[in-house]
């Protein structure tokens, strides 16, 4: 998404919603009140691009937001494997399906045996440093969990979720000294396994990628989201802020 595209979003998102930090948003939800016209940003996986083109924007309009880090993929310049050209240019639904399932969504596992070094990604695309997070968190900008490594939590152990789950928290305190108290589920994918250790791992809520407005009462362990694309119109986002998309596809 541009810059300019952004900006205006924010802009209107702010003129229509009050636009709070999450744990203010989760504790309307947690109090039982009305979450009419309220509203939170986040951003998945801590891409440099948010931090240095989003966080100024968001900043000057004083809108807060959460960004959730991939923490062992933090100032790596490869990339994820998601954007890799050849990744996406090979890809099908079939081939999607299995490196999410066979091969657990396992970055290492997925590009084994390609030569993917730096090829055809903007820095933007690029998982954002400790020092930069570091900097620029702070003035409504926090962060949290997104894993350690990024696979699918539902197809690993319980010793691999538990770390996935936990080191990803201790990482973030030892490099910024946030602890961060929200998690946001790879992929979006989550069961009840997975949802209930990252509760008792103390997070205050957790976040999936399934499409929906959230109301009270809800479980904070399980929170939808409203994916916006990158091209979306301007009428489009209005409609789609305000859960009319979500409405449509159930």
């Amino acid at each position: 998404v541009s810059s300019e595209r952004f900006e205006r979003q924010m802009r209107w998102l702010a003129a229509h919603y009050s636009v709070l930090p999450l744990r203010d948003f989760v504790g309307r939800l947690i109090a039982g009140k009305s979450m009419r016209s309220i509203a939170a940003v986040t951003f998945d996986d801590g891409y440099a691009g948010v931090f240095d083109h989003a966080v100024p924007i968001l900043n000057a309009l004083a809108v807060p937001a959460t960004v959730f880090v991939v923490a062992a993929a933090v100032g790596h310049s490869c990339g994820f494997w998601w954007d890799q050209p050849e990744i996406v240019n090979s890809s099908s639904p079939d081939e999607r399906h299995r490196r999410l399932s066979e091969l657990r969504g396992d970055g290492d596992a997925i590009l084994a045996g390609r030569a993917l070094v730096d090829r055809g990604l903007p820095p933007w695309y690029r998982p954002a440093d400790w020092r930069t997070i570091s900097e620029r968190t702070g003035n409504g900008i926090d962060i949290g969990a997104h894993s350690v490594t990024h696979r699918s939590l539902p197809t690993l152990s319980d010793a691999e979720l538990e770390h996935e789950i936990v080191e990803s928290r201790a990482m973030i305190k030892k490099s910024t000294g946030i602890s961060a108290q929200f998690f946001a589920y790879p992929y979006g994918h989550w069961d009840s396994r997975v949802r209930d250790r990252v509760r008792s791992a103390g997070y205050l809520a957790g976040l999936t990628l399934d499409t929906g407005l959230n109301r009270t009462p809800t479980d904070r362990w399980s929170l939808r989201r409203v994916n916006i694309p990158a091209r979306i119109s301007d009428a489009a986002f209005e409609a789609w802020a305000a859960g009319f998309h979500a409405q449509r596809r159930g």
